[in-house]
């Protein structure tokens, strides 16, 4: 009987065993890899005997990511996107601020275009300057500014000041013809008769009904033809026949009869003569007298006088006229100079040397219209 009891018991504790495998055969449970399918088992042990609960894992056993998984590649690309928009929301910031910036500077700058042009009109050209000046600080680019104030130093009289906006406003915008026309028109103050007119040749092509530059490209053309010695009478008609300034030169009408005869029998009867020569081409002759003072009496005499079809138009070759001697009329009141019936030639050209006190008309707006280039 005690032999029997004992068989019992070691079969009982073979079953107890036995149930003891089974149990850790259905709590071994596989690590989901979906990368990896043959990766080895990890066993998940179930609560300890002792008080129940799972046992802690130490530093060697905390997992480690695995780069292959599909979920680690999702959050790394997830990440990299967030910094990618984070990025690119500061740019879009930085350049809508300074966008911001650029449209301010650019509303300042039309307040002062405002602000000058209403100085223009008031006549108040310093100040509008000023005014264009702080437009152009603002909006560097904008073409219109230069020509505004090209148009307030012209008035000024500042004709290489123009000149120089009048070019810079042609480089912003080489198709505005009222870069040109600045430009022509600083051209012309500066006695640059010939370039002014290409100017303004170049502003009709741009625009044909600018009634101004076709004014001013023919007051162009006859000041270059005054300077050759024509009259401006008789240069408006030649330039209505053949148009341009070297047609008008080649013409048989502005063919000079003149010889070196009629120079000299003309000015001997102010005094002796040592030479006379006459340049057909240029529309000029050379008169040396063998006085100064009697070559100074001819200068008075004779300015304006007529030979043949010309009206004679003179001036010392190499240096400024010397002060003409006086001529007394009945009254006994000193005279200048005439020239076009009643006008003072010297006003006309550099300056009177008597002023108010002149006998003969000095008209505002005529004051240097004769002055050649080479007269300071």
């Amino acid at each position: 009987e005690e032999e029997e009891d004992e068989k019992e018991k070691e079969k009982e504790e073979d079953k107890e065993e036995e149930e003891e495998k089974e149990e850790e055969e259905w709590t071994a449970v596989p690590p989901r890899n979906r990368c990896n399918p043959e990766s080895v088992p990890v066993a998940v042990t179930t609560e300890t005997k002792s008080n129940g609960l799972p046992p802690r894992r130490t530093s060697e056993e905390e997992p480690v990511w695995d780069v292959s998984s599909a979920f680690v590649a999702n959050a790394v690309s997830h990440v990299k996107s967030l910094k990618a928009l984070k990025t690119r929301a500061t740019h879009i910031s930085r350049e809508n601020k300074e966008n911001e910036a650029r449209s301010e500077m650019k509303r300042r700058g039309e307040s002062l275009t405002v602000q000058g042009i209403q100085m223009f009109k008031q006549g108040q050209y310093s100040h509008a300057v000023d005014m264009f000046t702080g437009a152009i600080c603002c909006d560097p680019k904008d073409h219109r500014f230069y020509g505004n104030r090209s148009c307030c130093y012209w008035c000024l009289e500042r004709y290489e000041p123009a000149l120089a906006d009048a070019h810079r406003s042609i480089q912003l915008a080489p198709d505005w013809p009222k870069g040109h026309f600045r430009k022509g028109c600083a051209l012309m103050g500066l006695k640059r008769f010939s370039e002014a007119e290409a100017a303004m040749q170049q502003v009709l092509r741009l625009d044909e009904s600018c009634k101004e530059a076709s004014n001013k490209l023919l007051a162009c053309r006859v000041l270059q033809l005054t300077e050759l010695g024509f009259e401006e009478q008789q240069t408006k008609a030649l330039l209505e026949k053949f148009t341009t300034v070297q047609a008008v030169a080649a013409s048989p009408e502005a063919q000079s009869e003149m010889t070196e005869k009629d120079v000299l029998d003309l000015f001997e009867m102010v005094g002796e003569i040592e030479s006379v020569r006459v340049l057909h081409e240029r529309f000029c002759a050379f008169v040396n007298f063998k006085n100064a003072n009697v070559a100074a009496e001819a200068l008075e005499r004779l300015q304006g006088a007529e030979l043949g079809s010309c009206r004679l138009v003179m001036r010392y070759p190499n240096r400024l006229p010397v002060t003409p001697l006086p001529r007394t009329d009945a009254a006994g009141t000193q005279r200048c100079v005439p020239i076009n019936g009643d006008q003072c030639f010297y006003w006309r050209t550099t300056g009177c040397f008597y002023g108010d006190s002149c006998r003969f008309k000095h008209i505002p707006d005529q004051r240097g219209r004769d002055k050649k280039p080479w007269q300071p």
